[in-house]
């Protein structure tokens, strides 16, 4: 017989035979026992599905949802909809977890249930063969004082949804749900909405969790301009309510925007990094729509590191979107490497 379920983990699979067993073997080797796995079947091709079906034979915690292929956010939003735990934690079915991970995150939790865990976690890089850690400092941030937490650059780290222990109370008060329409970043965008109805966040100390970088990673695509775009603007404007309800000023709103610029980026690069060629006359129109609605935020937020993209920065600025268009194609067909970097730190 289970005992009562207090977490509700849930993994999203897709295309994860090769990693999907280890993943689970350690949600099951947690010292903290209370707890349901959600493994939510992506309508995956390959053996994941049953996979997660041998698993499930062996361990009455374990419940096996199945849906046809619709991203990772409609796979978590069908775990949130069938989780019965009072706490959720988010799981990526190519990483793994130490055995104590539900047991601090739950240790760690207020008796606020309007309030979130975070900890520390490990990159793993297997085809660099190399990793690293992020830790932090273990710290309570309550009422206002959540704002200190966006002026952080520990901020920067905080971002995804695994490594954290949120209250299915508040989600589900909320009727928060990943946007299932934003190419990326969703995870980002559905971690500031839960933020900025939070009233207490705790920081814990410990580093239980493994993010295993894969080849063919999620984050490492690009998808069409229209993609990009619209979740460059959907995560602008959420952004823009928390940095409002914390009465951020500019200066402190770089700091803020500096996850909004990469997905500016994004939108900027996918016609010229699209595996199908989009037509000169189309990258064109599109630049010129994103120059005329986004001149302000580029004059205030956008500084590239580069000196060609410093360049095109002002081709943007003054509307010379052809000549912007037509300086870029040079530098892409001639493969040059310093291109579309990174933004100036603030």
């Amino acid at each position: 017989m289970m005992e009562q379920c207090v977490i509700s983990v849930i993994i999203p699979v897709y295309k994860a035979e090769k990693y999907l067993s280890r993943c689970i073997a350690s949600l099951l080797a947690q010292s903290f026992t209370a707890f349901e796995l959600l493994l939510i079947d992506d309508g995956s091709p390959d053996n994941s599905g049953k996979i997660c079906h041998d698993w499930a034979e062996r361990d009455c915690r374990i419940r096996v949802l199945h849906q046809t292929n619709a991203g990772v956010s409609t796979a978590r939003n069908k775990g949130l909809d069938e989780a019965k735990g009072e706490y959720i934690v988010f799981v990526d079915s190519d990483d793994y977890v130490g055995t104590d991970y539900l047991k601090h995150l739950y240790e760690e939790r207020p008796l606020n249930l309007d309030s979130i865990v975070v900890q520390g976690f490990t990159v793993v890089s297997e085809q660099a063969d190399r990793q690293y850690t992020t830790s932090f400092i273990p710290s309570v941030y309550t009422g206002r004082e959540v704002r200190e937490l966006f002026l952080n650059d520990e901020m920067r780290d905080m971002r995804g949804p695994v490594a954290k222990l949120f209250s299915r109370v508040l989600i589900e008060r909320l009727g928060l749900r990943f946007p299932a329409e934003a190419s990326f970043g969703e995870d980002t965008i559905f971690n500031f909405q839960y933020l900025f109805h939070c009233r207490q966040v705790v920081v814990g100390s410990h580093v239980d969790y493994v993010y295993c970088d894969v080849p063919g990673s999620l984050t490492k695509r690009l998808n069409d301009f229209a993609s990009e775009y619209a979740t460059f603007k959907l995560y602008k404007s959420i952004t823009v309510r928390l940095a409002g309800k914390l009465d951020l000023n500019v200066a402190d709103m770089r700091t803020a925007f500096s996850f909004v610029v990469l997905f500016f980026q994004r939108a900027l690069i996918a016609d010229y990094r699209s595996a199908g060629k989009v037509p000169f006359s189309l990258r064109t129109q599109h630049l010129r729509r994103l120059a005329a609605e986004q001149r302000s935020f580029m004059k205030e937020f956008y500084h590239p590191g580069y000196k060609a993209d410093k360049w095109g920065r002002q081709f943007l600025l003054h509307g010379f979107c052809f000549c912007y268009n037509l300086y870029m194609s040079v530098l892409c067909s001639c493969r040059f490497r310093y291109v579309f970097g990174y933004p100036e730190k603030a």
